[in-house]
């Protein structure tokens, strides 16, 4: 008589039921929301925020569909709407066109250093890389002039890319360097504070400003965003040790994406 060895292999999961049980374990019990005078999107908030805090969300991990949200809590799909929808105005969860509802990811950006998009994306663990909209030299206009101190017939060096931050676009930067200071953008194939270094004419400190403002269309698609949506702008200009201005530039920052941080 001839054994035979029989394997059993288990069923792996369905998709559905996997989602359902990263909904169960960010929501809990489809009758965990309470009949009382808090609103339901507000409850939907609480929980959300709770599964954030507590570990069942991490930062950067995908939030299930709004559709699969409102089947599981038995609720309508524009309470789940409104819920995040706010969400992701307070900063905490971010949409990306075609992917989804994310977990915000926070990179801080101090501003008592003088670090470039490189080095404060390397400093969270992530690949800093750039998307090229445009580069050349050309002479300097009366505004580049005034924030650089260029005498009239000075050339300068402009820069426009998107920010990477592994793969994934985070903000916009505009830059403009003398000419004397740096010879070609074509020099500049990751930071530009390394390129500068390598020329000698790093800055070592920086005259910096925030403010928050709407990203028109045109420039909202290279993050990915809907315009209108609020972005952190910085304006900085780079000087050497005499105060010599080395750099202006201009960059929109995701404002769900990075933590800007002052000591005093």
């Amino acid at each position: 008589m001839t054994d035979v060895t029989v394997q059993i292999v288990p069923k792996a999961p369905s998709s559905g039921n996997t989602q359902q049980g990263q909904t169960e374990r960010i929501f809990g019990e489809p009758n965990s929301l309470k009949d009382n005078a808090t609103p339901l999107y507000l409850q939907l908030q609480s929980l959300i925020q709770q599964a954030i805090d507590n570990g069942p969300l991490e930062r950067g991990s995908a939030l299930p569909a709004e559709r699969e949200i409102a089947q599981y809590m038995k609720v309508s799909r524009v309470t789940v709407k409104r819920a995040i929808s706010e969400l992701v105005t307070e900063g905490l969860l971010v949409q990306r066109q075609g992917a989804g509802t994310f977990v915000a990811e926070r990179m801080v950006h101090k501003l008592d250093r003088l670090n470039s998009f490189s080095e404060v994306i390397e400093s969270v663990d992530k690949h800093p890389d750039s998307l090229w909209i445009e580069r050349g030299i050309g002479l300097a206009n009366k505004d580049e002039q005034a924030r650089l101190q260029l005498p009239s017939g000075a050339e300068v060096v402009r820069m426009f890319r998107v920010r990477m931050a592994d793969d994934t676009p985070v903000a916009l930067e505009y830059a403009v360097v003398p000419r004397k200071y740096l010879d070609t953008p074509f020099d500049v194939t990751g930071s530009l504070y390394e390129a500068l270094g390598r020329a000698g004419s790093r800055p070592v400190k920086a005259i910096q400003k925030l403010r928050a403002v709407a990203l028109e269309e045109s420039h909202a698609d290279y993050l990915n965003i809907e315009a209108g949506i609020p972005v952190i702008v910085m304006e900085r200009r780079g000087l050497l040790d005499d105060n010599t201005p080395v750099e202006y530039s201009r960059s929109h920052f995701l404002g769900d994406t990075f933590e800007f941080v002052a000591e005093v």
